[in-house]
């Protein structure tokens, strides 16, 4: 069964800049259409606040800045029938984002009081961005992404594509001109590439490696039934991270060098070009005696940014690595997306050879991949 930690404000109120404090809480919208999509999907639902304390609605979600008296009536009933599960939810700093396939953000005012300075959410966050779990974060959950740090100190949602709410439409809010600061300008200064969409307050959803992020309340539903989407839709999606001290331009010319990925895999051991920069044959290994070959087809090949390619046969899968520039140098993320499931025969023989979770063995190699990486890299590349 698919799992998924939402992440919910426990803030009261929102302290604007002359001290006054407006009330708030999370958006009634931002919880209840997630929260029913992923409960038809099947999916397990865990709900976390700061300290465990119960999440307050905001008041103004379930009135006329809440849409349609229809759906405000339909939220609050919503809310109403799972008013049990919001008074107990578990503590941030008690739950363990690795334990879940996705982790989500709902969003209203909250967060920016709350979640922007928390730090065992800051933690969690830092810690599923860098695991390639699914994180969405929607409207003003962005701003949960303040209080995240990598072990360096930087922030590891630099480079980004990210959307939240604007500031077009914040300013529909009077007491917004109150604020301390908004989440786009503040998501702009700290490194995001911030991204939104054409016309306000409608629907628009952006993802980023396994950052997914909702635009406004709008898009509540359309960011739920996208994660549902990339949850269904392929057998098997493995992703790492990592911050390597050297320019893109160096890590791109050791990864499209296909030749050298022996000295840094544990799986596959060496590649020979059947045509350079276009096809190769990978040679792989797990333990001593399972050995096999891929057929692979170079699909993107982008200096300085992305190296990718499909593996035609046997696995029929896509592997990429992306490459952001960061403050030191840059965050190397390397994906395996696998559609179909892997053949029975093929199951059995890896988990004779000691492999029985097919998804843990490759996320533990790509980590110690991308640490050969930058050992290779980093002593003649420091930036």
């Amino acid at each position: 069964m698919t799992s998924v930690l939402m992440v919910i404000s426990a803030a009261t109120h929102w302290t604007l800049a002359d001290g006054t404090a407006h009330p708030t809480g999370f958006w009634a919208e931002e919880f209840v259409e997630p929260h029913r999509i992923f409960s038809a999907a099947g999916w397990d639902i865990t709900i976390a606040t700061p300290g465990g304390v119960a999440p307050t609605v905001d008041r103004l979600s379930l009135g006329l800045a809440g849409g349609p008296p229809a759906k405000t009536r339909s939220c609050a009933a919503y809310l109403d029938e799972h008013a049990e599960l919001l008074r107990h939810p578990k503590a941030i700093a008690d739950v363990d984002p690795t334990d879940y396939d996705v982790v989500f953000y709902p969003g209203g005012h909250g967060p920016m009081e709350d979640l922007a300075v928390d730090e065992a959410s800051g933690r969690l966050l830092a810690t599923t961005l860098r695991s390639g779990t699914l994180l969405a974060l929607l409207c003003h959950a962005p701003a949960a992404a303040f209080a995240a740090r990598n072990p360096d100190a930087s922030w590891p949602f630099a480079g980004y594509r990210m959307t939240g709410l604007s500031n077009r439409e914040e300013s529909v809010n009077r007491f917004s001109r109150k604020a301390k600061w908004l989440l786009q300008d503040r998501l702009v200064q700290q490194g995001a590439r911030y991204v939104k969409g054409t016309v306000p307050f409608a629907p628009f959803v952006t993802s980023d490696r396994n950052l997914y992020t909702g635009q406004n309340p709008a898009s509540s539903a359309a960011l739920a039934r996208r994660l549902v989407s990339e949850i269904g839709d392929p057998a098997l999606h493995v992703s790492a991270s990592r911050m390597v001290a050297a320019p893109p331009e160096a890590v791109y010319a050791l990864l499209s060098d296909v030749t050298t990925i022996g000295e840094r895999s544990p799986e596959t051991h060496g590649a020979t070009w059947l045509r350079r920069g276009k096809r190769f044959l990978g040679h792989n290994k797990i333990g001593p005696l399972y050995r096999w070959s891929t057929l692979c087809t170079v699909t993107e090949a982008n200096p300085g940014k992305k190296f990718a390619f499909h593996v035609a046969w046997p696995s029929l899968s896509t592997w990429s690595y992306e490459l952001t520039p960061v403050e030191g140098g840059t965050l190397v993320t390397e994906t395996m997306t696998k559609q179909q499931p892997q053949y029975a025969p093929v199951r059995l023989i890896q988990s004779a050879v000691g492999v029985p979770d097919r998804g843990a063995h490759l996320r533990e190699s790509m980590r110690a991949t991308l640490d050969a990486l930058a050992e290779t890299l980093e002593p003649a590349h420091q930036v």
